[in-house]
């Protein structure tokens, strides 16, 4: 048990699929307003989206509820789970070198680029691939729609909403 449990925890909090995360973001970003990423909002993604219980509430939610909508579901009385929002600061903070090593992968894959002057991060392409195994279509989805809703919002009011420090 313990072995396959080491195994789920290594595919998840991989570089690798890091970067196929942090583009499908970037991508969801840009998808709304054509505009880039700031880059600070980069390290809210891993720790949203490698939470199981949190991408089965983000992908189920409906693209136009948006992010406070999915933030309230956590409150609900069938979820009852707002420790879940108040900890993806600290998780942030522990998560910061993956979030770092993906980017560095997304950036030497060319799946996306960065503006270093006004710290904003932009999509190579924004193209799905439709190579990409079932098994994280729906994750690539969600942190789409994650970057989607952020880009509806100011840094500040995610930062409210999510109860982060930028």
């Amino acid at each position: 048990m313990m072995s396959r449990l080491n195994k789920e925890f290594q595919n998840v909090q991989n570089p690798a699929f890091g970067a196929y995360v942090l583009w499908n973001f970037v991508r969801g970003f840009y998808s709304n307003s054509s505009l880039f990423t700031p880059f600070p909002l980069l390290f809210i993604v891993l720790p949203i989206i490698c939470r199981g219980d949190m991408v089965e509430l983000l992908y189920s939610t409906n693209k136009q509820s948006g992010l406070r909508y999915f933030t309230n579901k956590f409150l609900t009385s069938k979820v009852l789970k707002n420790d879940l929002i108040s900890q993806i600061h600290i998780s942030s903070s522990n998560m910061k070198e993956l979030t770092l090593d993906s980017l560095r992968i997304a950036l030497s894959t060319s799946l996306i680029s960065i503006d270093y002057e006004n710290a904003l991060v932009l999509p190579i392409s924004t193209t799905e691939h439709k190579s990409e195994p079932q098994s994280i279509v729906k994750i690539g989805r969600a942190s789409e729609k994650l970057g989607y809703w952020c880009s509806q919002l100011t840094i500040h009011e995610i930062s409210q909403i999510l109860k982060v420090r930028f």
